[in-house]
């Protein structure tokens, strides 16, 4: 597993990656083509995700199989990434097309609300990156942080942007631009072609991890310090030649059993890793 540690950010803890398993999670008859999105709910005992191409919300057991009783038809398309409420009762989901945030109460399974970032307080902070028509590199991930319930959105590329959003979605926080300068570099990688996907949440150090489609790799990021504290390829074991991930649209961390679950939009593969501790 090869990883990459910021020089400013160097520390005591490396982590590395080992894959433990890789599961095919397509459904076309349930509409699940293009997974794009992922979050773990609360218990640690299954995953939601979304395909943009389809108006529900898919529930997965952690080997990747449908719980197609669980899973439901919302009225809204396009979506790119799904989080789940800190006490487990609600879905937020992107929309890319509208950069609105899609609130859904699960055990309803109805929308609550949809929130335009235009429409936040603070909007000025970033409108500026949201052209109008929209450019197609909108929001594309979101995370919730479990221990002050604020909300982290991601926009894609042309500049990728990290957005903090008060937890009733009435208020951009902060927005930090995601660029070589905080350590969102990659050798193979032109500069202005490094694009953002998913975001998941370590509550266990108060960081994110962030995955890239173009990157094939994961950035393990600090919001507090605002650096990268590790960059780690999404390798998958192969008898051939190396291989990575294609097109990782979506990641969810397990806090409790050290797991990272990644799914391949490309692949319709749900992928999960144990990460080591190196300390």
């Amino acid at each position: 597993m090869s990883t990459f540690n910021h020089p400013s950010m160097a520390g005591p803890e490396e982590l590395t990656l080992s894959l433990i398993g890789e599961h095919r999670i397509l459904d076309k008859g349930a509409g699940l083509n293009e997974p794009s999105g992922l979050t773990l709910n609360t218990e640690g005992t299954a995953l939601y995700t979304v395909s943009d191409d389809t108006k529900a919300i898919f529930k997965l057991d952690l080997k990747g199989r449908l719980r197609i009783s669980e899973s439901f038809f919302i009225g809204v398309d396009d979506l790119e990434g799904i989080a789940i409420s800190a006490d487990g009762s609600r879905l937020l989901a992107v929309q890319e097309d509208t950069n609105s945030i899609i609130t859904v109460d699960i055990a309803s399974r109805k929308e609550i609300s949809r929130r335009p970032l235009a429409a936040m307080e603070n909007y000025g902070l970033v409108a500026h990156h949201f052209p109008d028509p929209p450019d197609n590199k909108g929001l594309e991930g979101i995370t919730v942080n479990s221990r002050n319930n604020h909300v982290f959105v991601v926009k894609e590329g042309r500049p990728g942007v990290l957005i903090e959003i008060s937890p009733d979605l009435g208020a951009i926080i902060a927005a930090r631009l995601l660029t070589a300068t905080n350590g969102f570099e990659h050798p193979r990688v032109n500069p202005d072609k490094l694009d953002f996907s998913g975001l998941s949440h370590d509550s266990t150090r108060d960081t994110l991890w962030i995955t890239s489609d173009k990157g094939q790799c994961l950035f393990h990021y600090d919001w507090s310090t605002d650096q990268v504290l590790q960059r780690l390829d999404l390798n998958l074991e192969s008898d051939q030649k190396p291989a990575k991930i294609r097109k990782s649209e979506g990641v969810a961390f397990d806090p409790v059993k050290r797991r990272l679950y990644v799914v391949s939009e490309r692949d319709a593969q749900l992928y999960v890793f144990r990460v080591h501790d190196h300390e």
